[in-house]
């Protein structure tokens, strides 16, 4: 009989070992403070899942004993990531007031942005365009399909497997945040998480471009694996 490893969410973790993970992160960046970004490249839990355990970062910070990070130099680069996190949790393009509310797992308020922008919606302007400049998004010339982009995976490799968060935003806005296979969304359902797939894959010569990219919930994108669908 064959037999299949899976892995189940644990939903009984106990606050102490959020807690310490989250000291461990601090103590390997050699700080006493953390903030959600940086715990995001090295912990092991989801920061949703502090926020929704604690009721809010910082309260999980300070009950881990370290310090609430005070952040007078908070980059446009920074706003505009938690902008895309919010966008692709609610499966939809975030109002203002969702980027002070703490279920959106949001970082940075409302006011942050319309401090920095001068308008929510000069925050939005600039995030569009943001996103549509990345570096790693481009058209291989002449490839309108499939089958282009795979011809010319075959000749050389002209981009990194992996893809940046900027492109991840792209795409999953691009998508409306809907699976591309089952048609779920966050929007609809809450627990729905979403990946950027390669249509061609990586292993079989798919290249990181706008065309052989595609959202597809973790349901799906488990289950294709490395399969062409045609």
């Amino acid at each position: 009989m064959t037999q299949f490893n899976i892995r189940l969410r644990r939903r009984d973790i106990p606050d102490e070992d959020i807690l310490d993970d989250l000291k461990r992160v601090a103590q390997l960046r050699g700080e006493n403070s953390l903030t959600r970004l940086e715990y995001e490249k090295y912990g092991t839990f989801g920061p949703t899942t502090i926020i929704r355990r604690f009721g809010s970062w910082n309260s999980a910070i300070v009950k881990a004993g370290l310090e609430r990070a005070s952040r007078q130099d908070i980059s446009n680069e920074e706003l505009f990531e938690n902008l895309a996190a919010v966008w692709t949790r609610l499966g939809r393009q975030p109002y203002g007031r969702h980027m002070s509310d703490r279920s959106t797992g949001s970082m940075f308020s409302t006011g942050t942005y319309e401090k920095r922008f001068g308008s929510w919606n000069n925050a939005l302007t600039a995030f569009a365009s943001y996103i549509a400049n990345d570096e790693q998004s481009f058209n291989i010339s002449g490839a309108s399909s499939l089958q282009s982009v795979e011809r010319t995976a075959s000749v050389s490799r002209r981009t990194r497997r992996e893809i940046n968060w900027r492109l991840r935003a792209k795409i999953l806005i691009r998508d409306a945040c809907i699976c591309q296979m089952c048609g779920v969304s966050p929007a609809k359902d809450p627990e729905t998480v979403l990946h950027v797939d390669h249509i061609l894959p990586w292993s079989k010569g798919g290249e990181t471009v706008d065309e052989n990219l595609q959202t597809l919930c973790a349901v799906c994108n488990i289950g294709k694996s490395d399969t062409v669908i045609e």
